[in-house]
């Protein structure tokens, strides 16, 4: 690194650091804005979930078991049914039976945008997710997806291959608020912002400060500086 490039450097840590008063507020108050959106302003979301397998299929003729056993065909056959188990989950028949059946004021649409179902890990496991602004609420609705969905698959199917492992359970943690992260994000959005506006505050000031700029904008040498000239109280001046 030359001269030239280390004066380069050198003025640009003079000229933020002649204004970190602004970086030093413009972080203060970011934080402060991430805290108080992370508090005050996010609305809390709450998750609950309830895990279904697809395990030994079981044919059900006029009400009467007439299969238990399972060989490679049927575990083929539940590999195959969980895509199409997603599916229907979240047809509009099942998802109306579960808002009718807890007497939700909710419509088919309104239901969709608060569930999710996936496949665990490309495993026979289905996980039903249910978010809404009430932890009990949300692990209500997992239950009541879980078991309308084991008794229509009945119905449709004629088998039974749906057990229920995990009910689902009442999580009254937050799922979108995250107090650090939020504080982190604003803080450096506000770092940036700031570092953006010294940088502007320099490019826009055209004044004379230093000999150097008197030579960049004449292309001439500076022949002689004349220093400022301090008067000490009662009449003396600096040096005497």
């Amino acid at each position: 690194m030359n001269e030239q490039e280390e004066l380069d450097l050198k003025d640009i840590f003079n000229i933020f650091w002649s204004r970190k008063w602004i970086i030093a507020i413009a972080v203060v108050v970011g934080a402060i804005i991430g805290v108080i959106y992370s508090m005050y302003i996010v609305v809390p979301k709450y998750s609950s979930s309830t895990t279904l397998v697809l395990s030994k299929p079981v044919t059900i003729v006029d009400g009467q078991v007439v299969n238990e056993s399972i060989n490679q065909t049927d575990i083929a056959l539940n590999q195959k049914l969980i895509t199409t188990y997603e599916e229907i989950i979240t047809s509009r028949k099942i998802v109306n039976m579960v808002i009718n059946n807890l007497g939700l004021d909710m419509t088919y649409n309104q239901m969709l945008k608060n569930i999710s179902v996936a496949s665990v890990k490309n495993t026979d496991v289905m996980k039903v997710t249910v978010t809404t602004l009430q932890p009990e609420l949300s692990a209500k609705i997992a239950d009541e997806f879980a078991s309308v969905f084991k008794e229509e698959i009945v119905k449709i199917y004629n088998i039974q291959n749906i057990s229920i492992v995990d009910v689902a359970q009442i999580d009254n943690t937050p799922i979108n608020i995250n107090l650090v992260k939020d504080t982190v994000v604003f803080t450096m959005a506000f770092f940036v912002l700031a570092v953006i506006i010294v940088f502007l505050i320099y490019y826009f000031d055209v004044t004379i400060k230093r000999s150097e700029d008197i030579e960049k904008a004449t292309k001439l040498p500076v022949l002689a500086i004349i220093p400022k000239h301090y008067e000490k109280k009662g009449g003396a001046s600096n040096g005497k």
